[in-house]
């Protein structure tokens, strides 16, 4: 198959650090590791649109409709994963999707997907969560709805055997000062809970930083390392005993499936799509509970470790699972 990979424009400014640019990217190479042709497509480009089998967007935003509906006249194999990460209720956001008019030329973000929406063949969600946001709040058949669970990052884990020299601490790793990653939180059960927490990823500008340096104080069982490369990423989880990650709302959470995968025990939030990828494995708690998170981290810190997460990641998430069911659909398309 040849098919094209469009994504959303806005995704160059947090460049490689963009979870929708490295979704598309590992679908890229597992379609590729099983001889199809994926083309990244650019506006500097100049493309027979015709010759693709499939044309795949990853993302939205208010220039979708117009862009779909002409690219719609030259092939209409059009797919998309819009990707919704919503803090908002699916009432809440059922009614943002009203909020516009074609005819007057006002648009919103959750308006112009739900115009949209009629005009591609299938809509790509990576968990049944995220599949609601689409039957409670848009109307969208189920039989338009494809699930996809995502995989682990192939460049993170490889060459790995077994998980040495483990350390009774707990590890967090996102760009830490995004509110709804709720590091702060996790900062306060830290403190009251006395565990070991290493803190690694973006700390922001010093003013985004300010609010968890203030929480940590004096605290000696804090570790804030900032930054970490790749390589330093990989020991850091073949290190630490507990991965958590506890946001207010996660859609997946891969570097969780990426710590699992190094046998790390998982602490992660109930809110999303998590529990569909590592329950009964992991410790679900509800992110706004500062003891569940504490106390969910020290019996985690206190178990005798198994290894049935890490199989269940390694059998479930594997790039070869993804591109088996993305293939599928794919061709589902095509024939029919």
């Amino acid at each position: 198959m040849k098919i094209a990979f469009i994504l959303c424009p806005d995704a160059i400014i947090s460049g490689n650090s963009n979870g929708i640019k490295n979704q598309a990217l590992s679908w890229q190479k597992g379609l590729e590791k099983q001889n199809h042709k994926v083309v990244q497509t650019n506006v500097w480009g100049n493309y027979d649109w015709k010759s693709f089998d499939v044309i795949h967007i990853f993302g939205t935003g208010l220039w979708l409709y117009g862009f779909v509906k002409n690219l719609r006249t030259k092939n209409d194999n059009i797919v998309i994963s819009p990707i919704i990460d919503s803090l908002q209720s699916k009432l809440a956001y059922k009614i943002s999707t009203f909020i516009g008019f074609k005819k007057l030329r006002l648009w919103s973000p959750s308006y112009t997907l739900r115009k949209t929406l009629p005009m591609v063949k299938n809509v790509y969600v990576r968990s049944t969560y995220e599949a609601e946001f689409f039957t409670k709040s848009m109307g969208l058949s189920k039989d338009k709805l494809k699930t996809i669970f995502l995989n682990y990052d192939n460049d993170v884990c490889k060459n790995i055997k077994g998980k040495v020299d483990t350390e009774n601490f707990c590890l967090h790793i996102s760009s830490i000062y995004q509110p709804r990653k709720n590091v702060l939180r996790l900062i306060k059960a830290a403190k009251k809970y006395k565990f070991q927490l290493v803190l690694a990823g973006a700390k922001g500008t010093p003013e985004q930083f300010k609010p968890l340096k203030d929480e940590i104080g004096t605290s000696k069982n804090i570790e804030v390392l900032g930054f970490v490369t790749q390589e330093k990423m990989i020991e850091l989880f073949k290190r630490a005993k507990v991965f958590a990650l506890p946001s207010i709302c996660e859609g997946v959470g891969i570097v969780a499936l990426n710590a699992a995968y190094h046998g790390c025990e998982i602490l992660i939030t109930e809110v999303g799509g998590p529990k569909e990828y590592f329950s009964p494995f992991a410790t679900l708690i509800n992110p706004l509970s500062v003891d569940e998170i504490g106390q969910g981290v020290v019996k985690l810190l206190g178990k005798s470790r198994d290894n049935k997460l890490e199989e269940f990641i390694k059998a479930n998430n594997s790039i070869d699972v993804t591109t088996m069911k993305l293939e599928k659909t794919y061709s589902e398309l095509i024939h029919n």
